[in-house]
């Protein structure tokens, strides 16, 4: 490989001339695939004598060839050529060379390298690594020990969130955190810039392997003390800044940096660690003594030095970023909780209060220039807590709540009190006097209490009323247009406080509706929320029917400046309330929403790297573009009832389902089916315009769709079920169906819950296509063979319950050709031997019906075509029918119960999320004298009490260490339940009359078998029986009458 070519060709791409640098660009790629190519850019990096310009283009380009190919995806693979493995060793021999030599921004590139190589070599093709990296922390050369801390930081994140490979995290903090802490303790004492840089590494590399356990090394008290000792320190540094022009953009440099992650490390040593009433149960024990230690050695200095931090930042002698302002925010949360801390603290909270978190809650100059430069984004921090997740108001206002519910009866009176003389004085101030801002801050103060403040049993919700028309309403028709939504938000918070005099709340809905119209974007999108929780109200609703038409053009007007899945779940929650309203312009309301996706979509691809759609975050936009989606899904659901508007909306609906499916945008595949589920459901019937999608599908299944098998079945049915005149008479569309059920049930891929869904596939087929499908039959009853007659092929009870209906379905669409099929390939026996021996773990209704009319349909099979293994059992298959009606009728009543519990009117009002106003003591962290476990049990009972309301989705802990691939999601849930509003053809089937029906073949065409069977039978046998066919019999009267 010719360095001087590539220099040539690296020059060429900074080029002015557009067609220079894309002939540049495109020899580049064509030389990648070359073996040497790798090593040559890394002697470009490396070169004292390449313009910098040229350097950090190969340096870009390096990266993007490790990160494609390194270890490619299928897609990847197919656009790039893959990294030989010549490349491959030259790279990990030269890369930490080259780290080392390079300039800052290069370094940067690099590094980001070397973590895709350890993720995908480290340890078993780079064991070497370690050697290097220890090499390198214990190097005299402070670049080289500059470079060991970036490469440490890149190996603890490839385990810093997993579960199976915690060893590796504590080797490491065995191994190489001693001289690690050593590292940093020299760099806090120095004031280079290097040696921030070394210390704030240092601090990120000790919290990314604190992340999910707390290495026993770290627990040591001489290892708290050594890091606890360098964090206080460099929190403590002193470091100049002028306070006219300092701003957020000096939280970069890197002694800022040391300062923040310095913070984050005590804050999750404390929080997770070192707080007993925080701990999780789990990990009561475990850390106890940790915790001990560090509440009694190490909290009161902590505690000393961030109120330090609070008193030098409110008097203007100390600098913080608003990230770390956050963190002081959320550390003292913390310690609301903690007895021992709370005590600490306690003297400090009406001071924070005042002139901490107050402060952070008005609105800034900051906010204002957001307001007016970019008032989107503007939005997207207020309404999305997600998109301001960490910041420090959100900091503050969880330290403002945990202060007024935990601690309420020492804080909660001061706190209320305080808002209440600002609110006062801006009341009694004129016009001229007034300060916007600092209203601003109280009602998001009040607006942060809303949980606890707006519960039935709170102490001042009979003043609540007073307070939103005094201080809240009036502000609708502010100067301020920042007050004008603050006053929007903190009504839409208290919108359950109730307001007696219709008159008022008629008022406040004109109010709310002409600020739809406000010539600032975040109020009028303040307005469009507000309206969403008066719409339960059956008088707001009511009066809000007459400008319906007005309001909805609102909503996607705003669709069109904003993009917010917010904004878009507001539209869902009208489309819901009004849905006999929507008919007239759900077609305009479509045709809108889906020309926003688009837009929205576009933008989506055009950031994608390298075409990937499917992103790990997703963007604003792509929260957006599902809220957009779930709003049609919402739109075509509440139309069922007029099919003619849903087949007009198809033809907008459609090309953006293609489009989501051709350009594999997988987090988005969801919502696309759930609304081709709607819309076929709606209509009864396919379109072509439907099937015209069908091959799409089918190629979304092919690529990587499999994955999403359960969310592709409700559309799958619909297309056997109303559209079996077109599957009936294609041999393409049934081989596309069979392909999909066969690739199920074969791969590798998915587990036991994805085969169900494949059985349940081919069920619709034989169920729908009675007498049309024979072809599909046998292929069918294979797939299922292949599981039922293979040892330990079948896990779960579940699975082999629908493996088996596979050939109940057969032989109810058609007992002889089934039972040819069975007998061609001798697995009569042991597949009818299954069926009869697992009779009681059918359980569903449903299932309880196959069975009856599929065993029974054997019964209507001449004798001399029944297999000769059936010629003997006939009888034991009659028994079988016979038990499992005895327990038809209790299954029926089960299922009838779970619908009148889905339908029925559930009283919601023991949910009520009510905080318990206890006058004696605190609610979440006991008296201040109260014993830790008393702590403990109330946070255990808490815990509980969440699982019970939001299903056990257990601790944080165990989310992070959800990657443990040993347990299997089919392990759980093993038994069959009813399953609420599932419709199929055999609805229509009445197993008596079946019954009743197959006997009479039976004995008009084979009267031996018949009277074998009947009067083999015991007493209790015969006479149900004789109780089953008169069933039928009174049945078939009724229909006749009806």
């Amino acid at each position: 490989m010719d360095l001087n070519r590539l220099v040539e060709l690296f020059n060429a791409t900074l080029h002015p001339e557009p067609g220079m640098r894309q002939t540049a660009e495109q020899q580049l790629q064509q030389l990648e695939s070359h073996d040497g190519f790798l090593g040559v850019l890394l002697q470009m990096l490396t070169s004292a004598d390449l313009p910098a310009g040229t350097k950090q283009a190969a340096s870009i380009y390096f990266k993007n060839r490790v990160r494609r190919s390194w270890q490619g995806t299928q897609r990847s693979l197919e656009q790039y050529a893959p990294i030989s493995a010549g490349d491959r060793t030259v790279t990990k021999k030269n890369i930490l060379g080259a780290i080392i030599a390079s300039p800052q921004a290069i370094k940067l590139q690099l590094t980001e390298c070397l973590g895709i190589i350890l993720k995908f070599d480290f340890p078993d093709k780079w064991p070497e690594f370690t050697v290097h990296l220890k090499e390198l922390l214990h190097s005299q050369d402070a670049q080289h020990v500059y470079t060991g801390l970036l490469a440490l930081l890149e190996l603890i994140k490839r385990y810093r969130y997993s579960a199976t490979r915690r060893e590796v995290i504590d080797e490491m903090a065995k191994e190489l955190f001693p001289q690690v802490q050593k590292i940093a303790e020299e760099a806090v004492a120095s004031d280079s810039e290097l040696a921030m840089r070394m210390a704030w590494l240092s601090f990120k590399s000790y919290l990314n392997t604190i992340q999910t356990g707390l290495p026993l090394t770290f627990q040591n008290p001489e290892s708290l003390v050594a890091w606890g000792t360098s964090f206080i320190k460099m929190i403590e540094k002193p470091v100049p800044f002028d306070k006219e022009t300092i701003d957020e953009d000096a939280a970069k440099v890197p002694v800022w940096k040391a300062k923040k992650w310095a913070m984050r490390s005590i804050n999750r040593l404390y929080g997770r660690y070192g707080n007993q009433a925080l701990l999780p149960s789990g990990n009561a024990k475990k850390f106890k003594n940790f915790a001990k230690l560090f509440t009694s050695d190490f909290m009161p200095q902590i505690m000393r030095v961030y109120l330090q931090q609070i008193e030098g930042y409110t008097s203007g002698n100390t600098w913080l970023s608003l990230r770390m302002r956050g963190l002081v925010a959320q550390f003292l949360s913390d310690c609301v909780k903690d007895k021992t801390a709370w005590k600490l603290l306690k003297p400090h909270t009406e001071a924070i209060v005042a002139h901490f978190i107050f402060p952070l809650l008005c609105f800034s100059r900051s906010d204002q220039e957001l307001w007016e430069d970019n008032p989107v984004e503007y939005v997207q921090k207020r309404i999305d807590p997600l998109d301001d997740f960490g910041s420090a108001t959100v900091s503050v206002s969880n330290l403002l709540i945990d202060l007024a519910f935990d601690r309420k009866k020492a804080t909660l009176g001061s706190i209320l009190g305080f808002i209440n003389g600002v609110l006062g004085t801006y009341a009694q101030a004129t016009e001229d006097t007034r300060d916007p801002r600092a209203k601003d801050g109280a009602l998001t103060m009040m607006s942060a209490l809303c949980g606890t403040l707006a519960s039935r049993k709170s102490p001042v919700a009979n003043v609540l009323p007073e307070f939103l028309l005094t201080h809240v309403v009036p502000e609708f028709k502010s100067n301020y247009g920042f007050l004008r939504a603050r006053a929007l938000d903190t009504f839409c918070r208290y919108s359950n406080v109730e307001l007696p005099d219709p008159q008022v709340r008629l008022g406040i809905l004109e109010g709310i509706l002409g600020l739809l119209n406000d010539s600032d974007l975040p109020v009028r999108v303040h307005a469009a929320l507000a309206l969403a929780p008066l719409i339960a109200d059956d008088d707001m609703r009511s009066a809000l029917t007459a400008h319906l038409p007005q309001v909805m053009q609102v909503f996607l007007n705003l669709t069109n400046e904003i993009d917010s899945d917010t904004v878009t779940n507001v539209i869902e929650e009208f489309v819901e309330a009004f849905a006999d309203r929507m008919a007239p312009f759900a077609e305009q309301l479509g045709k809108q929403l889906c020309d926003t996706f688009m837009r929205v979509m576009g933008d989506v691809m055009a950031n994608a790297p390298d075409g990937d759609t499917s992103i790990e975050d997703m963007s604003d936009k792509t929260m957006a573009a599902m809220g957009v989606l779930k709003t049609l899904g919402t739109l075509v659901l509440n139309l069922e009832g007029t099919p003619e508007v849903v087949y007009k909306l198809e033809k907008e609906i459609f090309p953006i389902a293609q489009f989501v499916l051709k350009n594999q945008v997988v987090d988005l595949y969801d919502e696309v089916f759930e609304i081709l589920d709607y819309c076929l459901f709606s209509v009864k019937a396919v379109s072509s315009n439907a099937w015209e999608l069908f091959g799409a599908i089918h190629a979304c299944f092919k690529s990587d769709g499999i994955d999403f098998i359960e969310e592709m079945l409700p559309t799958l049915d619909n297309y056997v079920a109303y559209g079996m005149d077109v599957v009936a008479g294609s041999s393409d569309v049934q081989a596309r169906l069979f392909d999909i059920i066969e690739t199920v049930l074969k791969s590798d891929r998915v587990g036991e819950s994805e085969r169900i869904c494949a059985c349940k596939l081919a069920e619709a087929i034989m169920l729908h296509g009675r007498g049309q499908v024979d072809g599909m039959i046998p292929g069918l009853i294979s797939l299922a063979a292949a599981y039922l007659l293979s040892e330990n092929a079948i896990k779960t009870q579940a699975f082999r319950v629908h493996a088996l209906e596979i050939v109940l379905n057969a032989l109810y669409y058609n007992p002889t050709i089934t039972l040819n099929v069975l007998e061609q390939y001798g697995w009569t026996e042991s597949i009818f031997t299954q069926l009869v021996e697992t009779v009681d773990k059918f359980v569903r209704v449903h299932d309880k019906k196959l069975l009856i009319v599929g065993l029974s349909s054997v019964l209507s099979v001449p004798a001399a075509q029944l297999p000769p293994a059936l010629q003997g059992g006939i009888g034991r298959i009659f028994e079988g029918v016979l038990q499992t009606f005895q327990t038809l009728g209790k299954a029926e009543e089960s299922r009838l119960a779970l619908e009148n519990m889905y339908e029925g009117d559930s009283d919601i009002s023991d949910l009520d999320n009510d905080f318990e106003w206890d006058e004696d003591a605190d609610s979440a962290a006991g008296s201040d004298d109260a014993d830790d476990t008393d702590n403990a049990e109330y946070l255990r009972g808490l815990a509980g009490r969440a699982a019970d309301a939001l299903g056990d989705i257990g601790s944080d802990e165990a989310e992070l260490n959800s990657d443990d691939d040993d347990i299997e999601d089919d392990d759980f849930g093993d038994e069959l339940e009813e399953e609420y509003g599932l419709e199929s053809p055999l609805d229509r089937v009445n197993p008596y009359v079946h019954l009743q029906d197959r006997l009479g073949e039976l004995q008009s065409t084979n009267t031996a078998v018949y009277e074998a069977i009947t009067q083999g039978l015991s007493a209790d046998s015969t006479r149900l029986v004789q109780s089953l066919m008169e069933e039928a019999t009174r049945l078939r009267n009724e229909h006749i009458n009806a």
